[in-house]
């Protein structure tokens, strides 16, 4: 486990906000008491146990669909934005909401993260995204490196033994609980990237239903 370094398209964050579509943890849904759960206890298990981490707090969780590259959020005028969100509806109101299995939790080069699954819907989600983006923003907004999806729950800020690290995590049980996404969000987000404090925040611009409406 290293330091984590926040990438803007495929170079280091900057100093300025980045638009983003996320996916997000929604604390108001009580199906999502288990994950907060899970996701608390991992946390401070491995803090107590003095690694590295910056622990994710639950109203950051998320998912990051994708990203808009190349430019910081000022530079996105407020007609590109409404033009994005607005090709974005269009787009996903075909979608049905989605419902993932989070877990198991795993001590990741960077952190710790969570693995997806069923992950086809996030990935064909992010495929129209990235489309949308590329139709939108073009082809320079959508250079943000994308494989399998994640959810992170901590990030690392030094150096530790990743398989101690597992060890610890995989003695947590239950090991999984689930996520229901029935949105994604166009959110302004800042990475926070010290010697001590790794953190990503954001401030919403949008919400974007899966389906013609939005759903509870």
């Amino acid at each position: 486990m290293k330091p984590l370094t926040f990438l803007h398209g495929t170079e280091a964050w900057k100093a300025e906000s980045v638009l983003h579509i996320y996916a997000v943890v929604d604390l108001s849904d009580p199906r999502h008491t288990p994950l907060i759960s899970l996701i608390t206890e991992a946390n401070k298990v491995l803090i107590d146990e003095g690694f590295p981490l910056c622990p994710v707090e639950p109203r950051w969780l998320h998912i990051a669909i994708d990203q808009i590259s190349g430019r910081p959020a000022a530079a996105v005028p407020k007609e590109e934005r409404q033009a994005l969100v607005d090709a974005l509806r269009q787009r996903l109101s075909t979608f049905e909401p989605l419902e993932v299995m989070v877990g198991s939790l795993l001590s990741y080069h960077t952190g710790v993260l969570a693995d997806l699954h069923p992950d086809e819907g996030l990935a064909t989600l992010h495929d129209a995204t990235r489309d949308t983006i590329r139709g939108v923003c073009g082809e320079e907004a959508a250079r943000y490196p994308w494989s399998v999806q994640h959810l992170s729950t901590a990030y690392a800020y030094d150096h530790a033994d990743s398989d101690e690290a597992q060890r610890r995590l995989r003695r947590i049980r239950p090991s999984h609980a689930p996520l229901h996404i029935s949105a994604v969000y166009l959110v302004d987000v800042t990475a926070t990237d010290t010697k001590r404090s790794k953190t990503i925040t954001w401030k919403e611009i949008d919400r974007i239903p899966l389906g013609p409406t939005a759903t509870p």
